[in-house]
């Protein structure tokens, strides 16, 4: 560091008094100087590093470099206001935080019989504790148990229960003649109830039969056909005959034809059928059943064809939605060819019988013929 107040001593030339300072005026500045400079020297030898500085002394230059190692500038963020003057730092929050009355931080539950908190309210530093409050059931495993469950989960009340139900027995009951035999039951606790088969037991083929199984389900078959027939048949030569004859398994089916011829004597004085149809508009009336009924929707027509002597046919008007005309061959009511019959009315009805190869009306009620 400079001193002030150095005294310069004036020196001329060698040997000569111009431009010099006297002795006592040489001394007397040296004298000063020394004063001075003992007044003004430090009284320090050693420089030694506090916290935050970092001392370095060069010996050879006479230079002490004191640095700060620690915080050499604060800076104000946000809400924050730093005052410096005079060395001392002064830092202050602007915001909520800083200029508020709040004290101290707690937590209250809303009922301490499902939450319990412990260390609250907070004044300075430290955690608050928040645990589940007991709900007074013991913990533990119960046997069919009754409980009692909050709105918020939680299990309330338990108790161990009782087995649900009344039986007290369980048995088997047998058919008669079923070949079952029960035994062992009923049980009122605990054992074993035994089912035993008392009929057919195993199936044994005997010569010509063959036995698919001795359990579950079981095929029997013979194994060997006597006798020398081969084919099974039926002939008619009046009957309609069909599906023969049958060489393994089948149906023959036999029916009566629409026309028969017989030949020989047949003692008769009239064919007589039975059964009935609902005849069809535009239809032909089926001469194999006894009674034709219908219900028309609009006008209809329908036909009858030539029959067998003495056989006998009805019709009948069930519904009217129009007239009903059929046209009949062999009409008995006109002297050849074909005749009508119209129905007009529900309960229309007549009765035809075949006479000598024409349809003769027997029987009518409303049908108008022409």
């Amino acid at each position: 560091m400079s001193i002030p107040g150095q005294q310069n001593i004036n020196v001329g030339l060698p040997n000569e008094s111009a431009n010099s300072d006297s002795l006592y005026t040489a001394f007397t500045k040296t004298q000063e100087n020394f004063a001075n400079l003992f007044d003004l020297s430090s009284p320090y030898n050693t420089f030694t590093a506090g916290a935050g500085i970092a001392v370095d002394a060069n010996a050879n230059i006479g230079t002490v470099t004191v640095t700060n190692t620690g915080v050499r500038n604060i800076i104000a963020g946000t809400n924050i206001v730093i005052n410096q003057s005079n060395g001392n730092v002064t830092i202050s929050a602007t915001g909520s935080g800083g200029g508020g009355g709040l004290s101290s931080v707690g937590i209250a539950p809303v009922s301490t019989s499902r939450l319990v908190v412990t260390n609250s309210p907070l004044v300075t530093n430290g955690n608050i504790a928040i645990d589940l409050a007991t709900s007074g059931v013991s913990g533990g495993t119960y046997a069919n148990p009754t409980i009692t469950v909050d709105n918020y989960g939680r299990i309330t009340s338990a108790a161990n229960g009782t087995i649900a139900g009344t039986v007290t027995s369980i048995g088997l009951v047998t058919v008669p003649n079923s070949g079952i035999q029960i035994s062992g039951g009923p049980i009122t606790s605990a054992g074993n109830i035994t089912v035993t088969n008392t009929g057919v037991t195993r199936i044994n083929a005997g010569p010509g039969i063959t036995v698919s199984s001795n359990t579950g389900d079981i095929t029997i078959s013979a194994a060997n056909l006597s006798g020398t027939v081969t084919s099974v048949g039926v002939s008619s030569s009046q009957l309609v005959v069909a599906g023969s004859p049958i060489v393994n398994a089948g149906t023959i089916s036999v029916d009566l034809p629409a026309n028969a011829t017989f030949s020989g004597t047949v003692t008769s004085n009239r064919l007589i059928l039975s059964g009935s149809e609902d005849l069809a508009a535009s239809a032909a009336a089926n001469l194999l059943l006894d009674t034709s009924y219908f219900t028309t929707t609009t006008a209809e027509t329908a036909t009858l064809a030539a029959g067998t002597a003495g056989q006998i046919k009805k019709f009948a008007m069930f519904g009217d939605g129009g007239d009903m005309v059929i046209t009949v061959t062999n009409a008995g009511w006109k002297t050849s060819g074909t005749g009508t019959m119209t129905f007009d009315t529900i309960g229309d009805a007549c009765t035809l019988q075949y006479i000598n190869n024409k349809w003769f009306c027997i029987g009518n009620n409303g049908v108008t013929f022409a």
